[in-house]
């Protein structure tokens, strides 16, 4: 797969960036120890034994933490891209983010993603229709988001797309770096960045070394896996707002159980819905991604 960024205002090569690609990489790892270092700051919010991380208050003060963090990633990745492109407005500057670049195609695009997403998704969203779950899982309470659904479903997305996303993709474009490294490479600090979880593990359960190993290698792998489709349907769309969609939609789903309670046939059709799902997915993941606004294309 090869990529070139496209030759309208998203194109970061067009003028001569003072930014290489180890400054993008620099900015990156900041931002990620930015995002989850401000957690540790407040005592209120800060890992330790015994603190419940779904607590209500500990939610709104990470919510708070983690927004601030968003706002000051957006400040300073507009202020580099502004001073690396010339001509260039603040608004074009948020447009080439992707998080300003709204045209009425849009909408569309936002929607194509989501119905690709839940074409993937298949199997267990047909088991929560059928079950009749919709809308009850965690985060839900009589059909209404509790704070760990803000958190999930709102607010982890929202400010991790915006960082990871809009305010890393744009320095590796003006660096000079291909489309296609940036789909495959930027999501790794994405993933890195879960890796705090495996220290809250192991502040509750001292010495579990090898199971807080074994539970976080797997987050780091959906995360990144994640991670790489999160970047190319923005990449594709041209707008941050399709990834954070997405990223709702599969912090909402989960990963897919791999049985479902029933008889046989239940289960059958469970998995031929999945392995449908996924063909589905690979038939029509180019389709459901093109769009006129893309900020590189991939041929």
């Amino acid at each position: 797969m090869s990529a070139t960024p496209t030759n309208d205002d998203h194109d970061g090569s067009a003028s001569t960036s003072l930014l290489s690609p180890a400054a993008a990489t620099a900015y990156s790892i900041l931002y990620t120890l930015l995002y989850v270092g401000v957690i540790y700051l407040s005592p209120i919010t800060r890992p330790r034994r015994g603190l419940d991380r779904s607590s209500t208050f500990v939610i709104q003060a990470r919510v708070r933490g983690v927004t601030v963090v968003t706002m000051l990633c957006v400040a300073i990745t507009s202020a580099v891209v502004h001073y690396s492109r010339s001509p260039s407005s603040w608004w074009s500057t948020l447009e080439f983010m992707a998080i300003a670049h709204i045209t009425p195609r849009t909408a569309w695009d936002i929607l194509k993603a989501l119905l690709l997403t839940a074409v993937l998704f298949l199997g267990p969203m047909l088991e929560q229709i059928c079950t009749g779950s919709v809308g009850t899982g965690e985060g839900f309470a009589n059909g209404r988001l509790t704070w760990i659904g803000w958190r999930n479903y709102v607010v982890a997305p929202l400010t991790e797309e915006i960082v990871f996303r809009a305010c890393m993709v744009p320095l590796y474009l003006i660096a000079g770096v291909s489309p296609s490294a940036i789909v495959f490479l930027t999501p790794l600090v994405f993933g890195i960045a879960h890796f705090h979880h495996a220290y809250e593990y192991l502040l509750n359960f001292p010495g579990h070394y090898k199971i807080a190993m074994l539970s976080s290698i797997p987050q780091f792998m959906y995360t990144t896996l994640f991670g790489w489709f999160a970047v190319f349907v923005m990449m594709r769309t041209g707008s941050v707002w399709a990834a954070v969609v997405v990223h709702t939609y599969c912090n909402y789903m989960g990963l897919p159980s791999l049985t479902v309670d029933g008889p046989r046939g239940v289960l059958l059709a469970y998995w031929v819905s999945l392995v449908g799902g996924a063909w589905g997915f690979y038939r029509l993941f180019w389709t459901m991604t093109e769009s006129p606004n893309a900020m590189a294309v991939f041929t």
